[in-house]
């Protein structure tokens, strides 16, 4: 049997599964790939919270290495691709006053405990993604999570599907320029 190569040309797309226009938004899709281009990103050294391209997300933030650093890199994430970041991004307690219980492409994704957090009386959120597909398995790219699985400290950008019980819920991409529809939902 003769292996037949394809062009590069030929090969699918990065984030070949979604259709802007049809199964996510364009600003979606924006996240999505922006998203992708970190995905092997490790702590160096491992458990430090700390690397050369962390290091500089987190002064990006405004904040001093070591941080934790998941509601820092999802920030990141959607500012580079052109969405509303919530004021205090770098805390991930502070993306909770907008979340909504729909998941779709592109969303941050939360995750913590329904108690009494610093933010809202009824959630604390301890950790957050992204969302990048949701069927046939939804699929999460999450910054300062064990690397393929590990139970260890969060210590890479990684994908995998969503196995946590703990989902607060979501955070829905809105344009930049749309700052009074975040704005409204904040007052709601």
């Amino acid at each position: 049997m003769t292996l037949h190569t394809l062009p590069a040309l030929a090969w699918p797309r990065e984030a070949g599964w979604l259709i802007p226009g049809g199964n996510c938004t364009e600003l979606a899709h924006r996240i999505v790939l922006r998203a992708l281009r970190d995905v092997g990103i490790v702590e160096t050294p491992l458990g430090s919270n700390r690397g050369t391209r962390i290091d500089a997300m987190i002064r990006r933030a405004g904040l001093n290495p070591p941080q934790w650093w998941c509601a820092i890199w999802a920030g990141a994430v959607f500012a580079d691709a052109g969405a509303k970041v919530p004021r205090g991004y770098p805390l991930t307690d502070n993306w909770l006053p907008y979340v909504v219980p729909e998941s779709a492409v592109g969303a941050a994704i939360l995750y913590g405990v329904r108690r009494k957090g610093p933010v809202r009386p009824d959630m604390d959120a301890h950790h957050i993604g992204i969302v990048v597909r949701l069927e046939p398995v939804m699929l999460t790219i999450e910054g300062n999570r064990g690397y393929a699985g590990a139970t260890n400290d969060g210590v890479a950008v990684d994908i995998g599907p969503v196995v946590r019980k703990d989902v607060l819920g979501y955070f829905p991409p809105v344009a930049a320029e749309q700052r009074s529809a975040i704005a409204g939902r904040a007052a709601a």
